[in-house]
């Protein structure tokens, strides 16, 4: 009867050892599971500010007529305030492509052009490391002479 109530301990002391194996293991996948997840959510994070920063630029012809000058990204509120550690940063606004507008006249002394335009938006959060770039293209009718 004593040998059989020793083996009976190994037996549980064995079984202890490989629930907290177990335990252990599960921890550590959740940790990892936890960090895949903020990290997704950083990205996702910069990602939406670009795509408000292409909305804001498509938003008006201004950029298109000023190719150059710097835009000024605000959050939903119009505040020029970003949240702590990020920065947008639109690019110059590039013309690909300039010929005339369809379904004009030829003898028109103003004859408009469709422009195709094209920039790029980074966002960069300092506080996670994540970071995206956008290219973004359009189609603008213009006056002649826009596309520079």
């Amino acid at each position: 009867m004593k040998r059989q109530q020793g083996t009976t301990l190994v037996v549980v002391l064995i079984m202890l050892v490989v629930i907290t194996l177990l335990a252990i293991a599960t921890i550590r996948i959740s940790n990892t599971s936890m960090l895949v997840v903020g990290n997704m959510q950083s990205r996702k994070f910069v990602e939406n500010w670009g795509l408000q920063a292409i909305e804001q630029v498509m938003n008006s012809v201004a950029p298109f007529n000023a190719p150059s000058s710097a835009v000024a990204i605000t959050n939903a509120n119009g505040d020029p305030s970003l949240p702590a550690g990020i920065s947008v940063a639109v690019s110059n606004r590039t013309c690909l492509l300039s010929a005339p507008a369809s379904g004009y006249s030829a003898v028109s002394p103003i004859v408009p052009e469709d422009n195709v335009w094209e920039f790029s938006v980074t966002v960069t959060d300092s506080l996670t490391g994540a970071r995206a770039v956008m290219v973004q293209g359009a189609k603008i009718r213009q006056l002649a002479g826009s596309c520079t």
